[in-house]
């Protein structure tokens, strides 16, 4: 369940709810500026990426480490599980595949992301990462601006970030993100889930 509503969020904790995700809901104002990048190939009609899944693996995981809020385990299951669902539309609406994208650097795929045309929100990050190592520091704010820069006829772009992944964070404000909105998602123990 998730709420809005700080007061709200600690009862359900306090009443034995437990707390699955703290995250903020932050816009972009479109239309941003015009930003080009040789090294991001977007995505083909139908959600084909333009380099094989298996491929872009590395740089997902590498990006979500054990340890990290965001992390996801499942190896090359996340391709099936994660991947693939959100690029065919089966998660949060059809991808958006002229302003999703995957970062190549001489044959390396060392990030990526998902836009997807989420109803009643419009344009909606459902991923961006990158690969950690310093070579490629700037690459998530680079995708954001190229993404958005690709959404004629949006007003905005949204996405959510865990409160505690602080470099995300600041990434987003760093790419103009304001936060709109705070949620607290919460598990709630069996016998209140069925009262």
């Amino acid at each position: 369940m998730s709420v809005h509503d700080f007061a709200e969020a600690q009862a359900l904790l306090a009443a034995g709810g437990t707390l699955q995700r703290h995250a903020h809901q932050m816009r972009l104002a479109l239309p941003a500026d015009v930003y080009d990048n040789r090294e991001f190939l977007p995505f083909a009609a139908g959600a084909t990426p333009p380099v094989p899944w298996d491929d872009v693996l590395p740089s997902f995981e590498a990006a979500y480490p054990p340890g990290h809020p965001d992390h996801m385990p499942g190896g090359a299951a996340l391709i099936d599980s994660y991947l693939v669902p959100y690029t065919a539309g089966a998660q949060l609406g059809p991808l958006i595949c002229h302003a999703s994208a995957l970062a190549v650097r001489d044959g390396h795929v060392y990030g990526g992301i998902l836009i997807v045309d989420r109803p009643d929100e419009g344009p909606w990050v459902c991923a961006v990462w990158r690969d950690p190592r310093p070579e490629f520091a700037g690459a998530g704010v680079a995708l954001l601006r190229w993404a958005a820069a690709r959404l004629d006829g949006f007003d905005a772009i949204g996405l959510v970030v865990t409160i505690c992944n602080e470099a995300a964070l600041r990434a987003y404000e760093r790419a103009g993100f304001t936060i709109e909105s705070t949620a607290w998602t919460v598990r709630l123990p069996s016998t209140q889930a069925q009262s």
